[in-house]
């Protein structure tokens, strides 16, 4: 039986600074010269727990960084312990960690953060289902949480609290509640994904965080699409699609035209819509080739090239998709290449896609390998030794707090929001009859139009003087997607743009209204447009302009509905006559529309 500080004579023999070998059951066998110790036997020492007050540092169970402690040097003893050993405050700050606190600390910040974000993912999650372009976001976080764990050791081991990164956590806040009260349905989303790395930051700090740089920025690829967006990048694709279709078809010797995004054969008609611009592979592409680039190994401007590759190979599969069904519509029939082809070949595309990216990378010199970092330590890294770690309350308190803060406003607006008014115009009221010139109408929206648009009030007319016709459309409405330029229709219907220009119209009543005009073309037919929007009586040529009195109006509760004038006129004798011609029509009859808009 041993008294305190006593030693057994086999412990006694072994000389400060060797290496004591034990057995499966603690008890000491021989002694080790320092002289012999090789790196393999101080890297990786079985060291039992049952030798009193010999402890390691609290890093993964792979890591380097197991030391020897001061209780291994004798009593009474003026040597200092090595370094790396263990002091008493180390103890005192790691002996309870079964369960790291700064990992305990992250989870919790993470459950608080799924509380609050709820609905956010709840509607992301159905626009991953019922949207296409976005169904690839199912994966995207379940493949970055897989390269994060892969990491978790390095990180474990490099990880210190980084205060500064709370900035980072509170502007990200602020865009969930900006979001509600613009009605800005992207920001919220925005808003979680910037949160969650600005948490990530703060505790494991810049050094750490940089093992997690990837995987944190793939889980952006998850965001859907703002539709504004998607309309601003799919429609070039469209036309870019049905151009080069177009092309291939013709190459084989088959009599094909196109107007626009419409390519006309002999007995069928195939409009290139948003759903085949290839918008859906592009953006799943992008999010592939950039995992391909990051497993695979060499230099950086390759990887960075085979992800960029993405984009083009993107384009490409979807105009050899395109012209694949316009062959099938000719060998066997319409039905055929609309049926069971055309759901098919998307999936198909995208498999070759892949390939072709995987082939890209091949002649770039790259090969699949393992991520850069397997995630355990290797045995020529420095041991990092963390600064001391910020207690876990005072950790947790200011993140904790600026949540807090949040689901506060956030409860605020739910439980505070109103609809908005949406005043009722009847444009029914615009005079038939003016200044000469006598309208008929043109009809209502089409089905597809209505349901795009969602407009609240529409009128489409031709007024005629002397036989000259000219056409004004008007569009109402409070709705995000009843607005987008006009020149995205056009491009779509066919109409080549020959130039753009602004102008300034006397409006009538002293007033004056700047335009965009457009010199339009489609075969022989040539025609100008004039048009501008309209919000709270203010006109304006710019979309973007328009869009931000818009969300001005949404985050200061007043009315967010407007308008867009479009005036067009057939091109006679000239272009400036035509144009004169329309703005002849806007002088008589634009008071009257201002009144009957009410804006």
């Amino acid at each position: 039986m041993l008294r305190t500080g006593q030693r057994s004579k086999s412990e006694a023999g072994v000389r400060v600074g060797d290496r004591a070998q034990f057995d499966g059951g603690g008890g000491p066998l021989r002694a080790t010269p320092r002289a012999q110790l090789t790196p393999r036997m101080l890297l990786s020492p079985p060291i039992p727990p049952a030798l009193v007050g010999c402890w390691r540092f609290p890093s993964p169970p792979d890591a380097v960084t197991r030391q020897w402690s001061a209780s291994c040097i004798p009593p009474n003893s003026t040597r200092t312990p090595a370094t790396g050993c263990m002091t008493e405050e180390h103890l005192s700050l790691t002996s309870a960690r079964s369960v790291p606190p700064r990992a305990a600390a992250f989870a919790s910040l993470l459950l608080a953060m799924l509380v609050l974000y709820a609905p956010v993912l709840a509607e992301m999650t159905r626009t991953w289902w019922t949207d296409k372009n976005a169904s690839h976001g199912f994966l995207v976080p379940i493949i970055a949480v897989a390269l994060a764990w892969q990491r978790r050791h390095l990180v474990a081991s490099r990880a210190r609290t980084c205060p500064p990164a709370l900035a980072a956590v509170g502007a990200g806040l602020l865009l969930y509640p900006a979001g509600l009260l613009s009605g800005v349905e992207f920001l919220p989303e925005v808003s979680f994904v910037a949160v969650l790395g600005g948490l990530a930051l703060y505790f494991t700090g810049p050094r750490a965080f940089r093992e997690l740089a990837f995987p944190y920025a793939f889980t952006w690829f998850m965001v859907p699409w703002p539709d504004a967006l998607v309309e601003f990048v799919s429609f070039p694709m469209q036309l870019f699609s049905a151009r080069f279709a177009t092309m291939l078809v013709g190459l084989v010797g088959i009599p094909v035209s196109r107007d626009g995004v419409d390519i006309h054969l002999r007995d069928y008609t195939f409009s290139v819509g948003v759903p085949c611009s290839g918008m859906r592979s592009l953006v799943a592409l992008l999010a592939l080739s950039a995992l391909i680039a990051y497993l695979m190994s060499g230099p950086g401007w390759k990887r960075g090239a085979l992800f960029l590759a993405g984009l083009p190979l993107a384009m490409l599969a979807n105009v050899a998709r395109i012209a694949c069904i316009l062959l099938i519509a000719i060998f066997w029939g319409p039905k055929v290449a609309e049926g069971f082809f055309h759901g098919l070949s998307g999936v198909v595309v995208f498999l070759f896609a892949t390939l072709g990216l995987m082939g890209a990378g091949r002649a770039l010199g790259l090969r699949l390998a393992a991520p850069p970092h397997t995630g355990q330590a290797t045995p020529t890294e420095q041991p990092f030794v963390a600064a001391r770690p910020l207690p876990v309350a005072r950790a947790l308190l200011a993140p904790f707090a600026l949540i807090g803060v949040t689901a506060f406003l956030v409860v605020a607006w739910h439980v505070t929001d109103r609809p908005r008014p949406v005043a009722e115009v009847d444009l029914s009221v615009v005079p038939m009859q003016v200044g000469g010139w006598h309208a008929k109408d043109l009809g209502p929206l089409d089905r597809v139009s209505e349901e795009m648009l969602q407009p609240d009030a529409f009128m489409d007319r031709v007024y005629v003087r002397s036989g000259y016709p000219v056409d004004v459309t008007v569009v109402y409405g409070h709705a995000k997607n009843t607005f987008h330029s006009p020149g995205f229709c056009l491009l779509g219907g066919g109409w080549n743009i020959t130039s753009k220009s602004k102008r300034s119209l006397d409006a009538g009543e002293g007033m004056e209204v700047l335009a965009n005009e457009f010199a339009l073309q489609r075969q022989d037919d040539r025609r100008v447009v004039l048009y501008w929007y309209v919000s709270e009586g203010e006109a304006t040529p710019s979309w973007v302009t328009f869009q931000y009195r818009l969300l001005r109006n949404r985050l200061l509760s007043r009315s967010t509905s407007g308008a867009l004038v479009r005036v067009t006129a057939p091109v006679g004798e000239s272009e400036d006559a035509a144009s004169g011609s329309a703005a002849e029509l806007i002088h008589s009859l634009y008071p009257r529309l201002r009144s009957a808009l009410a804006l």
